[in-house]
């Protein structure tokens, strides 16, 4: 197959500009690929229309927005997820009918199971990658735990309808891409049979431009998209049981939270709090003075301010749950911590002591290593030749 694979790649919406970890995955996946000398065409819906020369590859997004919850809550009862039912978009798939026509695409990437609706439609004309950013059940049976009844009863139930939807799409798609070698397994166990393999995030080890330093000695940071639940969730146990006990041992700490929802998790009033809101570049905040903090609880896939934080040599604090995919164990290039004693404790030595600080930051970039861009578009460009050929044999 020639250098320019023709890649249709289809997403819940836009990843540029890049804000929040999914969207920086995806585009940074894309720039890769773009950069192998793929042709790339992105399909997302969306009520924006952005610029697609910024982005490096072309962007067509199509004028809808996904249905509101209030619109799926009949499918808690039957159908679909609710969360999979909000993106059954006939104007999208419509849009998606139309580029296959036009591009004739080498192969089709699907970007997560919330899209997985199209590919009954989809199999029997073009090879479709499907890829996974999170093992979605696992993520729901993980919130349900941390939630009291009724809530926890609805999460599980759609956890296991998720489940479900996950088993016949890994069987339906050509091949099933998982954004690590843990899920990888995950999606195995859920769907004997099927093709899955992994495909991790590509990171550049460039360190981004700092910005003016952070308040605190140290400033510890946690970044994400706060309107996300699990890590809202989290940052908000971090507040509640981790914060108050941190603050009185590392007294000249200060946190700063920033990313879509930070500005609603704390009072104008909590001590040594600051919250940045959404920040142009998360460099902004990457002080190679600081501390960054995961504090997930709940989750799927892998954490790109993880990746962030070993690009600008910056220690990292994550629970294991934070750390999966990218942490094999505690100092493989982040401190593990579950309880908050034991949260405090990593801080409060990685505040105290520099070859420790140094020790975690020198397994991160060794980690990084793992995730070049290179090495990851040569790892797509043959997932996307086994897709092709798996398409093939389905024919003949």
């Amino acid at each position: 197959m020639s250098p320019s694979l023709r890649v249709l790649v289809v997403a819940t919406k836009s990843p540029w500009p890049p804000v929040g970890g999914g969207s920086v995955a995806l585009h940074a996946l894309l720039t890769a690929l773009t950069g192998a000398g793929m042709g790339v065409t992105l399909v997302a819906p969306g009520t924006v229309t952005r610029d697609d020369t910024a982005a490096g590859y072309r962007v067509r997004v199509v004028p809808v927005a996904p249905r509101t919850w209030a619109a799926v809550a009949p499918h808690l009862a039957f159908g679909l997820p609710a969360a999979v039912a909000r993106f059954r978009l006939p104007l999208l798939q419509r849009a998606v009918e139309d580029e296959v026509a036009a591009l004739a695409p080498d192969v089709l990437h699907l970007e997560q199971l919330h899209l997985a609706w199209m590919l009954p439609a989809l199999v029997p004309v073009v090879p479709v990658v499907l890829r996974q950013q999170n093992v979605e059940s696992l993520l729901l049976r993980r919130l349900a735990r941390l939630r009291r009844a009724p809530l926890s009863w609805l999460l599980r139930r759609e956890a296991a309808r998720l489940a479900d939807l996950e088993k016949r799409a890994c069987r339906t798609a050509h091949v099933v891409a998982a954004i690590s070698a843990v899920d990888a397994g995950r999606l195995r166990e859920l769907a004997p049979g099927a093709s899955v393999t992994s495909l991790p995030v590509p990171f550049a080890a460039t360190a981004p431009a700092a910005g003016a330093p952070l308040a605190g000695d140290p400033p510890l940071v946690a970044l994400g998209s706060f309107d996300w639940a699990p890590n809202r969730d989290g940052v908000s146990w971090f507040l509640r049981t981790v914060w108050p006990g941190l603050h009185r041992q590392v007294p000249n700490a200060v946190l700063h939270l920033a990313g879509p929802g930070s500005d609603t998790l704390v009072s104008p009033h909590c001590p040594a709090v600051v919250c940045h809101g959404v920040v142009p570049s998360t460099g902004e905040l990457l002080d190679p003075r600081g501390i960054v903090l995961v504090p997930l609880r709940a989750g799927s896939g892998v954490r790109v301010r993880i990746l962030e934080a070993w690009a600008a040599e910056i220690p990292v604090v994550t629970t294991p749950v934070g750390g999966e995919g990218l942490v094999a164990g505690d100092g493989d290039g982040a401190a593990l911590a579950e309880t908050a004693q034991s949260f405090v404790a990593a801080v409060a030595a990685l505040a105290a002591d520099a070859s420790l600080r140094s020790r975690l930051v020198a397994r991160g970039r060794e980690r990084l290593a793992d995730h070049d861009p290179r090495r990851v578009a040569a790892a797509a460009r043959d997932l996307y030749l086994q897709a092709i050929a798996a398409a093939g044999r389905r024919r003949s």
